[in-house]
C-alpha cells in the first residue's frame, strides 16, 4: 500500500509541476536564449569541435546570465519549461527567426 501511495504521489507532483510557470518571462527567457544561440553558432563555425570551444562558450554563457541577472539554474528550469511545451518552444523559435530575418 506504501508503495501505491508513493507512486500515486510522484505522478500527482510531475503532473503538478508541469503547470507552474518557469522563473523567467518570456521575454527574459527569449533575449537570453538568443545571445546564447548566436554564440553557441559562433562557436561551432569558428571551432567545430566542442572539446576546444566548451570552456569558452562556458565562460561566456556564464556572461550572458550575469549580465541579465539570471542563474544558470533559472535558466535551465525556464528552458526545461519549454522544452516540456513545445508548441510555445516552437513559437518562441519562430519569434527569434523573424527577428533574425529584419
Amino acid at each position: 500500500m506504501k508503495v501505491a501511495s508513493i507512486i500515486f504521489s510522484l505522478i500527482l507532483f510531475a503532473c503538478g509541476a508541469d503547470n507552474e510557470a518557469p522563473p523567467l518571462t518570456k521575454s527574459q527567457f527569449k533575449s537570453i536564449y538568443n545571445e546564447i544561440t548566436i554564440l553557441e553558432g559562433y562557436y561551432q563555425m569558428n571551432f567545430r569541435n566542442l572539446s576546444i570551444y566548451k570552456d569558452s562558450l562556458l565562460k561566456s554563457v556564464n556572461g550572458v546570465l550575469k549580465k541579465h541577472d539570471v542563474t544558470f539554474e533559472e535558466f535551465e528550469q525556464t528552458y526545461n519549461y519549454y522544452s516540456r511545451h513545445q508548441e510555445d518552444f516552437q513559437a518562441l523559435n519562430n519569434e527569434l527567426i523573424q527577428d533574425y530575418a529584419k
